[in-house]
């Protein structure tokens, strides 16, 4: 991906350098362009013996059963880890973003975009707490607390963003999104060997997040210094 982060791919103002260009250099994801143009035909591609099943409960919204969708991210995340090219991982990433948010209800949507509006206009803090009331909806979903994780590095609060990716990476431990993220938090904690930990771990799930190892020469020798 593009950096880890949140449902869509554009959202990038051009701010001074402060806390909040950790957003910036995590490329944080709008959720309303993803959920528009990507959630519905690569869920739809993913699975298409879907269309063909009867169902008689009544049709409450057009999310996939959970388990369908734990087994669809399973296959995609494997595929990811095999990727050849650059388009080839970004397009598996935009479908595993898509099915990833796809267990979202319409009220912590509105929560989220909330959040994101909050970040936008510079105030992190509010942003936080807006995804703890999406998360005291959902705590099942690992993206939102993917999502928290970033606004906390954004607002600052190290411990708590590494605290959040605990809890999305429980969920969720093939997310090379959450890992990528984890580096970057852990890089600003000053920990040079558990940034390169979860660097190792993220390339492992989409080799083309660093395919000349440049950050993980960087990470290196953050965490080990010069070899003598």
């Amino acid at each position: 991906m593009p950096g880890p982060a949140f449902w869509g791919w554009a959202l990038r103002p051009v701010m001074p350098e402060t806390r909040f260009s950790a957003r910036r250099g995590n490329g944080f994801l709008l959720f309303s362009a993803l959920m528009a143009a990507s959630l519905a035909p690569h869920v739809g591609q993913a699975a298409p013996q879907a269309q063909n099943t009867p169902n008689t409960a009544p049709q409450h919204s057009q999310q996939p059963p959970a388990a369908t969708t734990a087994a669809l991210v399973s296959t995609l995340a494997t595929q990811l880890a095999h990727a050849r090219t650059v388009d080839e991982a970004h397009t598996l990433q935009a479908q595993l973003e898509a099915l990833r948010a796809s267990g979202l209800s319409p009220t912590t949507q509105l929560l989220v975009r909330r959040a994101e509006k909050d970040l936008t206009a510079e105030k992190p803090d509010d942003a936080v707490e807006d995804m703890g009331d999406a998360l005291a909806l959902q705590p099942d979903q690992a993206i939102l607390w993917r999502s928290r994780a970033q606004m906390r590095l954004v607002a600052g609060a190290l411990d708590g963003a590494v605290a959040d990716l605990g809890q999305a990476l429980q969920r969720d431990p093939t997310d090379a999104e959450s890992w990528s993220l984890l580096s970057k938090v852990e890089e600003h904690r000053n920990d040079g060997a558990a940034a390169l930990k979860a660097w190792n771990k993220a390339t492992a799930l989409n080799p083309m997040l660093d395919r000349s190892h440049k950050r993980q020469d960087s990470l290196r020798l953050k965490a080990f210094g010069q070899p003598s």
